[in-house]
């Protein structure tokens, strides 16, 4: 049953922390999604900062904290650092540190998932500050939600009972 509540929680996190930034980005006047960087919401002079940086950016970090520690408790010994380094995404969404913690991931758990979206988390990275510049709104997005769907897919690994049996973790 806890592990059923943590794993809603988990789903609830990533959408929360993917979905009310693209909403707040909706809605603010002459912000580009695509060519601007989430963090520009919340930027000193931003109209909506004061609200984007407490009400956004404040609980996607407290709640991506929560859902990480609880991974790292509840995955098997073998898994939990490379789970930790994933609390980049709380502590300011260090994306060169969580995609490396995913690449660890799947290579150490066999998880092809993960190996893929740590790939494709650096491969935004490379994107946005080099030939995809222009776009660079587009390719933390990507990211984003690379970095954010690997939470809910840890937390269905745990879910079931016998992923270190199935999985060949150590």
């Amino acid at each position: 049953m806890l592990r059923s509540a943590l794993g809603l929680f988990t789903v609830l996190t990533a959408l929360y922390g993917l979905v009310v930034p693209t909403v707040v980005g909706w809605l603010t006047v002459d912000y580009s999604p695509s060519r601007q960087y989430i963090s520009e919401l919340g930027a000193v002079g931003a109209p909506q900062a004061f609200g984007v940086n407490f009400g956004v950016f404040l609980p996607t970090g407290l709640l991506a904290l929560g859902v990480v520690i609880w991974l790292a408790v509840a995955l098997p010994r073998g898994m939990r650092l490379p789970v930790l380094l994933l609390l980049g995404i709380g502590i300011g969404k260090l994306g060169a540190v969580a995609g490396g913690a995913l690449v660890w991931l799947g290579r150490r758990g066999k998880l092809p998932v993960c190996l893929y979206a740590g790939l494709g988390v650096w491969a935004s990275l490379y994107l946005m500050g080099g030939p995809g510049q222009e776009m660079r709104g587009f390719w933390q997005r990507v990211a984003e939600v690379l970095l954010y769907s690997s939470l809910p897919y840890l937390a269905w690994l745990v879910r079931r009972a016998s992923v270190g049996v199935r999985q060949g973790i150590p």
